[in-house]
């Protein structure tokens, strides 16, 4: 195939292109110095990019592939690389210090509250085909709704019986907040950049019935939400000859939704008003607050500071608490954080800091005798700490299989009270 051929098909595929107005032009073509012949002069076209046939482009972007891996759409978690499957469950509870409550988790085809000791004090078997579920959260009413990666959402009652089933490609998270409920969905993917490029939406469901109500996307925020960190990799044009790959990429990649409380804080300074949106975007290292009515943002912070973060959460004094991956390390942390004077004014490491790493997901949670919950979720393990860091209580996913252990995504801890309630409500509706 000629030269002429090889660009002829290029810019037939390039002009199909529906965002091609993004991309700069075509490269010209770069001669490789050793051609005799028609067929040697059509395999440097073709191999554009590597070694003495390369475009400048071409290497450019191929010195960048190990940092352009992470934003790749990363696949549903599952098995951890645990090596001692020995430590199963409970293995340290300090009763005088730790928090007393009920612990909540996703484990395979279960949802389960845990006693503190590791019994298992009730659980949801889920629907058939629902197998790779990572967080659910427990309604006023008791009914549960949980986010299924890649099959949706669902809301079910005490007995697992399903209430409703809505078929979005809900993940990471769900927040309920009175009638309504919030989740990130990925969007369908879009020609971007010579890529397939992945966006997500904050959807609004109907708690009711499941029915969609609002959506706010990242794809339509984009020259907003763009300039507030350091412009992604993938913002930088495939070669030609890499743009015909089926590898998805994750712009944004939103894991964390939840709707600020009341504080005073926000009772003073408007940013941070009751009802406000607080969001992570993970793969731009970039946590972000949400105007309630307009959208907008009113408030940012994480990049240079933090690595693909998850689950920044509200505390009652209005500091931010944050799960701090730092993926392209080898130790995680979870920090506290001013958000007026954007400063860390606490935080956990492990000693040595190697012992506490989980490059992908992971919660936090602070407790209300001021201990805090954190969850490694690649090797399944959950464990509370003091404010001096101590360890008080730990507990490790008894599921293990063939030497793995079951990743958890989140545990979160509610009182002993609060759960009695929710099951004698749930009670009270089967028999009315």
């Amino acid at each position: 195939m000629s030269w002429a051929s090889v660009r002829s098909h290029a810019l037939q595929k390039l002009n199909s292109d529906p965002e091609r107005h993004v991309d700069p032009p075509l490269p010209k073509p770069r001669f490789c110095p050793h051609r005799k012949s028609r067929t040697a002069l059509a395999t440097c076209a073709l191999v554009a990019g590597l070694a003495a046939c390369s475009s400048e482009e071409g290497i450019s972007e191929q010195s960048k592939d190990n940092d352009l891996d992470a934003l790749k759409a990363m696949p549903y978690l599952e098995f951890s690389l645990e090596t001692d499957p020995s430590k199963r469950g409970v293995t340290l509870w300090d009763q005088n210090r730790a928090w007393a409550g009920v612990n909540l988790y996703v484990s395979g085809k279960e949802a389960l509250l845990l006693a503190m000791d590791g019994r298992k004090l009730h659980s949801w078997p889920l629907p058939e085909g629902h197998d790779r579920c990572e967080y659910f959260e427990l309604l006023d009413d008791g009914d549960m709704v949980i986010v299924c990666y890649g099959t949706g959402l669902l809301r079910l009652d005490w007995s697992s019986r399903v209430v409703w089933e809505a078929e979005t490609t809900a993940h990471h998270d769900v927040h309920s907040i009175g009638n309504r409920l919030l989740v990130p969905v990925r969007e369908e993917p879009r020609r971007r950049w010579r890529r397939q490029v992945i966006f997500d939406s904050l959807v609004t469901l109907d708690a009711a019935t499941g029915v969609r109500l609002d959506r706010w996307s990242t794809w339509e925020s984009l020259d907003a939400l763009r300039h507030l960190s350091e412009r992604s990799g993938l913002e930088t044009p495939l070669p030609l000859w890499r743009s015909f790959s089926r590898t998805r990429w994750d712009y944004f990649h939103l894991n964390t939704i939840e709707v600020l409380g009341d504080t005073e804080l926000g009772r003073s300074d408007a940013r941070f008003q009751q009802g406000n949106w607080l969001v992570c975007l993970r793969n731009t290292d970039l946590i972000v607050i949400l105007d309630r009515d307009t959208r907008e943002v009113v408030w940012h912070w994480g990049p240079g500071v933090v690595g693909r973060p998850h689950m920044p959460s509200q505390l009652a004094n209005g500091n931010l608490l944050v799960y701090d991956n730092r993926s392209q390390g080898k130790s995680s942390r979870v920090v506290e954080v001013d958000p007026v004077r954007q400063e860390i004014v606490w935080q956990y490491q492990a000693d040595p800091p190697e012992a506490f790493y989980s490059k992908l997901q992971g919660s936090s949670q602070r407790l209300p005798n001021g201990n805090t919950l954190i969850c490694e979720s690649e090797k399944g393990r959950a464990f509370e700490v003091t404010p001096e860091g101590e360890i008080v209580w730990e507990f490790f996913n008894p599921d293990v299989r063939n030497g793995k252990r079951r990743a958890v995504y989140r545990v979160t801890r509610m009182s002993e009270e609060r759960v009695r309630e929710l099951a004698e409500l749930a009670r009270e509706r089967r028999e009315g």
